[in-house]
């Protein structure tokens, strides 16, 4: 961590006892310093549902890298390279076939037929494949 957030977070201590507030503050500093900040009241299509990401429990890493929750305003289904569209095999994620069978689809795609809407923006597959190694599910 750079210094000037290092020294945020000694001033809110320095205070004594932390209160909720403060150890909020903290927590959204050090997500800030990692580049992990992205408002809650920002969920676009996801506004007053569960996200993929939360019902698949993607890890944070991998949260941070998927094209799903960085472009929220599309469903997981519309936008190619998601970390599920992906395989070990150097595949674009453009493939949707795993879309038709996926919970959060059968959840939320209300049977519309899926065409991916957002390109370019995906996971890189090598990410993906070292996430997939290291156990990250």
């Amino acid at each position: 961590m750079n210094n000037r957030i290092v020294e945020q977070v000694e001033e809110i201590l320095k205070e004594g006892s932390v209160t909720a507030e403060e150890l909020e503050k903290i927590e959204k500093v050090v997500q800030e310093a990692k580049g992990n900040i992205l408002e809650e009241d920002e969920l676009g299509f996801w506004e007053g549902k569960t996200t993929c990401w939360k019902m698949c429990t993607c890890p944070q890493s991998l949260r941070q890298e998927c094209p799903a929750f960085k472009n929220r305003d599309l469903p997981c289904w519309e936008i190619e390279g998601t970390y599920c569209k992906l395989d070990d095999y150097g595949a674009t994620g453009r493939d949707t076939s795993i879309c038709q069978v996926c919970r959060v689809y059968k959840r939320w795609g209300s049977n519309e037929p899926i065409k991916i809407r957002l390109f370019g923006q995906g996971l890189n597959p090598t990410f993906a494949q070292q996430t997939s190694k290291t156990g990250v599910q």
